[in-house]
C-alpha cells in the first residue's frame, strides 16, 4: 500500500495510506510536520509580489486553474472531511462543487474546461475505497472513471492528457502505489511503473510526451519523468530534501514543485536541463504549486495565519 500522509485540521496530525481514513492522503504533508516554520537558507532575498486569492484561512490543498483562468478548484477542509470548492477568480465567490457527503479531492480541469477528474472516497471511512470520477460542470453528476471491482484499492491523483482522450493516475490495485494511464472512454489500464517505491502525483506535459511524478525509488522523494507508454524513466531532481507535487508550466519548459531542500517547504521551478529556483523564499509553509494560464504560479501558504491561495510571478523571482 502507499505510504503517503494526510494532514488534519491542525496541520500536525499524520495518517498513513495503508490505514483507513476519512480524508485524502497526500504525500507532501509529511513535510509540513518536518519543516514547521524553519527559516530557509536564502530567505534574506527579496520575495516577488504576491496576489492573495482567499482570506478565510481554512486548510486548503491542490488548487487547479481552469483553462480560461476564470475558476479555481481546490480541496478545503470542512470539519473533519475534505471537499472540493470552486472559486470565481473575478468575484472571489466560492461554492462547493458537489453535495456529496464523502471526501472528494485532487480535482483537475479537462483541457476544454467543461469537466473535471477527481478522487472520490465513495465508501465509509473504515472501508476506504477510493475511485477516480469524472464530473461535468453543467450537471455536477459524478461518473466513475477508474475503479477496482471486488477489492479495496485507491485510485487517485488523476491528470488529463492535453488532448483530453486519456488520463494518468495512481492505483494500489496490485498492492503498491503505481502509475497508470487509461482511456477516458474506458478500457484496459496501462501500467507505467512497477517498483516497491511510492509513485505519486502524476502531471502530464502540455505536449503530451512526458509525465512528471514524485517517487522515493532513489531514497528521498524526488521528481521523475516517464513517457506515457512507460518508457524512458529518468530523474529530474536530485536533492537532500523531499520534492513533490510536480506541475508543468503552460509552455512545457519548466516544472514547478514543492521542496524542503533548503530547510523549509517552498515552491521551486526547474527547467528540464537546468537548476531549480526557489520562487517563494518565505519562512512559512508554501505548498501545492499550480500554474495559471497566464504563467503565474498558484500555491497554498500559511504566511498570513491560516492556509490560503496565492499566486506569484515566478519570472520576477528569477531576476532577484
Amino acid at each position: 500500500m502507499a505510504d503517503a500522509a494526510s494532514v488534519g485540521s491542525d496541520a500536525g496530525s499524520i495518517r498513513h495510506e495503508s490505514t483507513c481514513f476519512d480524508a485524502p492522503v497526500l504525500i507532501a504533508t509529511v513535510i509540513l510536520m518536518l519543516v514547521g516554520g524553519s527559516m530557509v537558507s536564502n530567505s534574506q532575498a527579496a520575495e516577488p509580489e504576491l496576489i492573495r486569492l482567499t482570506t478565510d484561512g481554512h486548510l486548503k490543498q491542490r488548487p487547479c486553474w481552469s483553462p480560461d483562468g476564470q475558476q479555481v478548484v481546490f480541496d478545503r477542509n470542512v470539519g473533519d472531511t475534505i471537499f472540493l470548492f470552486l472559486l470565481d477568480a473575478k468575484t472571489g465567490k466560492e461554492e462547493r462543487l458537489t453535495s456529496q457527503t464523502f471526501p472528494e479531492y485532487d480535482a483537475v480541469f479537462s483541457p476544454d474546461g467543461k469537466e473535471l477528474l477527481l478522487s472520490f472516497d465513495k465508501l465509509s471511512p473504515n472501508q476506504g475505497d477510493i475511485d477516480v470520477s469524472r464530473i461535468a460542470l453543467a450537471d455536477r453528476m459524478l461518473v466513475p472513471q477508474a475503479t477496482t471491482q471486488k477489492a479495496l484499492s485507491h485510485e487517485e491523483s488523476p491528470c488529463w492528457s492535453p488532448d483530453g482522450k486519456r488520463f494518468a493516475f495512481t492505483s494500489t490495485r496490485h498492492g503498491n502505489q503505481e502509475l497508470y494511464v487509461a482511456d477516458i472512454k474506458g478500457g484496459e489500464w496501462l501500467r507505467l511503473t512497477e517498483d516497491p517505491a511510492i509513485d505519486a502525483h502524476p502531471a502530464w506535459s502540455p505536449d503530451g510526451r512526458t509525465i512528471a511524478f514524485s517517487t522515493d525509488r532513489w531514497g528521498d522523494l524526488e521528481i521523475a519523468l516517464i513517457e506515457p507508454d512507460g518508457s524512458n524513466l529518468r530523474r529530474l531532481t536530485e536533492s537532500r530534501g523531499l520534492d513533490d507535487y510536480p506541475a508543468w508550466s503552460p509552455d512545457g519548459r519548466h516544472v514547478a514543485f514543492t521542496s524542503n531542500r533548503d530547510g523549509n517547504l517552498e515552491i521551486y521551478v526547474q527547467s528540464l536541463d537546468g537548476p531549480a529556483l526557489n520562487v517563494t523564499r518565505n519562512p512559512s509553509i508554501d505548498n501545492f504549486p499550480a500554474w495559471t494560464p497566464n504563467g503565474r504560479i498558484g500555491f497554498v501558504s500559511n504566511r498570513d495565519d491560516g492556509f490560503d491561495l496565492y499566486t506569484v510571478e515566478w519570472r520576477a523571482a528569477r531576476s532577484k
